[in-house]
């Protein structure tokens, strides 16, 4: 069995869809000690740490990896954000103290998307990426392309390409351009190596370990038939192109309810939820369908992130308690994950790949919901409006 360590939802799930595509059996735990399935072959924790302060994030992927330690397994890989949001160094260097290596490798490029890494640089589509959406991130804004810098790196950390001699300590950041860089870099690694990275360092791996050329050409997949109804879609993404989409369904009558982005007393909320639940319930019942975001009109407010998030967390609750909802789609990791917390989902298996990154998921109880999670830096081509 293969495990995975994941610090935000749609992480996880982007894993399992890739999984998928190589007719791996998956599934996904979003809770601390959720039971594995006998015959599983891919095994993914969503830890959600991108989302919390470092210190608490540090306490719960310890008893994450107390947990993970005592499952059977024969690899280990560590996903992060592929731009490098999070916590990224710290939890490479916990995961290993657990496993009692000296080495990691770091391989965060994922050139399918365009993002790349070269002199030391980050670069999203040839523009480095200080210069593009990552730059305004709300909770991890991007001011400098060095990935060292990017990374705030202090001790053994160094930035090489595939060709230099690997060190035998210290973690490595292996710059990339192609996915060939990544396929040598893979090949190249040194067992007793932590390996850490994104979706496209994934694919390299699991050609590597199941040696297999590539799934450019996967499993041929059916059409897909498009969502069941009810559907409620939550964009929790503030990326233009997110934020964009909603605007020009809104400009096409579709039944867009906006969260506006305040603070919030209790009574206050209280009061605002109740009625607007009404609303976005008529509108189900008519439309067959809602779509959920925040207001970006509101007028400029410093909140924080993760109070926003449980707000919303809350309003989809409620919809889905007064609600038949067939789809739940959903738009940016820490969003999905506050959401799911929420409902206490603790597992989902993935079922399909709709687009890269896209995963459409099932849950393991009643009332049975379809949920699908999308990174929000992720281009969106499948309809829902």
């Amino acid at each position: 069995m293969i495990i995975v360590i994941a610090d935000d939802l749609t992480g996880a799930t982007e894993i399992g869809g890739i999984g998928l595509g190589y007719q791996l059996k998956v599934e996904i735990a979003n809770q601390l000690n959720a039971p594995v399935t006998r015959g599983i072959d891919l095994f993914i924790v969503n830890t959600d740490t991108r989302s919390m302060p470092l210190e608490d994030a540090m306490e719960y992927l310890r008893k994450v990896l107390n947990w993970v330690r005592q499952l059977r397994y024969t690899y280990i890989f560590k996903k992060v954000d592929s731009v490098l949001r999070g916590h990224v160094l710290a939890e490479i260097n916990m995961l290993l103290a657990a496993t009692q290596t000296k080495r990691a490798l770091l391989l965060p490029a994922n050139p399918r998307l365009g993002r790349t890494i070269h002199g030391s640089n980050y670069y999203v589509n040839g523009k480095l990426i200080h210069e593009t959406d990552f730059s305004s991130d709300p909770e991890f804004p991007v001011k400098d392309a060095n990935v060292l810098r990017m990374l705030h790196a202090t001790g053994e950390v160094s930035v090489q390409t595939w060709k230099h001699p690997f060190p035998q300590r210290g973690i490595v950041l292996g710059e990339a351009k192609t996915e060939s860089d990544l396929k040598a870099w893979i090949k190249k690694t040194p067992e007793e190596t932590t390996l850490a990275g994104g979706a496209s360092t994934f694919h390299a791996f699991l050609q590597q370990i199941l040696a297999v050329k590539s799934v450019d050409e996967p499993v041929v997949k059916k059409p897909f038939a498009g969502f069941k109804k009810p559907c409620l879609y939550v964009c929790g993404s503030n990326f233009e192109a997110s934020v964009k989409r909603i605007k020009e369904w809104d400009s096409a009558q579709e039944p867009v309810f906006y969260i506006p982005i305040q603070q919030w007393s209790e009574l206050t909320f209280e009061k605002w939820i109740n009625n607007w639940t009404i609303e976005v319930s008529t509108a189900i019942a008519a439309h067959k369908k809602a779509i959920i975001a925040f207001d970006n009109q509101s007028p400029a407010t410093e909140v924080d992130a993760a109070y926003l998030r449980l707000r919303m967390a809350k309003c989809i609750k409620m919809l889905l308690d007064q609600n038949a909802i067939e789809e739940l789609v959903v738009e940016g990791g820490a969003t999905a994950g506050a959401i799911l917390e929420q409902l206490q989902i603790s597992k989902l298996v993935p079922l399909e790949e709709l687009a890269p990154g896209v995963i459409r998921c099932s849950i393991k109880r009643k009332p049975k919901i379809w949920i699908t999670l999308k990174p929000g830096s992720y281009n969106w081509c499948i309809a829902v409006a």
